[in-house]
């Protein structure tokens, strides 16, 4: 029995669902010359390791500057495509196709909820600021 062109689409919504948990889910971990440091897929840090406080504060502070501006960069390409009417009307679709995802809150930022960490959610989680004298 073949799949409706609508059945196909909500089986790829839901398949595009499963990869987006697992890729939140994925972490990229290094250790070189005494740094140690855990990263989330999209760049986020989430752990990171230094023999050298002031040198953990430089990283923080170009990290939240270098997200800030590929942030900007990111939302002016994607502008292009969400104006088009046929993605809108795509976008649209999948929403009413897969209510839970667009009402999802999708994957949790660090620190959890309730914890106050100023505009930049990609910030050095407050275990690591405090570790080194960060705030």
């Amino acid at each position: 029995m073949a799949i409706s062109g609508e059945g196909r689409f909500e089986e790829v919504a839901r398949k595009a669902r499963r990869v987006q948990d697992a890729v939140a889910e994925v972490r990229g971990r290094a250790a070189l010359n005494g740094v140690r440091i855990e990263v989330e897929a999209d760049g986020r840090i989430v752990g990171l390791e230094l023999p050298d406080a002031a040198l953990a504060q430089v990283i923080s502070r170009a990290h939240e500057l270098a997200l800030a501006r590929a942030r900007e960069r990111a939302a002016e390409l994607r502008a292009e495509l969400t104006a088009d009417p046929m993605v809108a009307g795509v976008l649209r679709r999948l929403t009413r196709a897969l209510p839970d995802l667009a009402n999802s809150p999708g994957p949790q930022a660090f620190p959890p909820d309730g914890v106050d960490e100023g505009a930049n959610g990609y910030a050095l989680p407050a275990a690591i600021r405090r570790r080194y004298g960060l705030g």
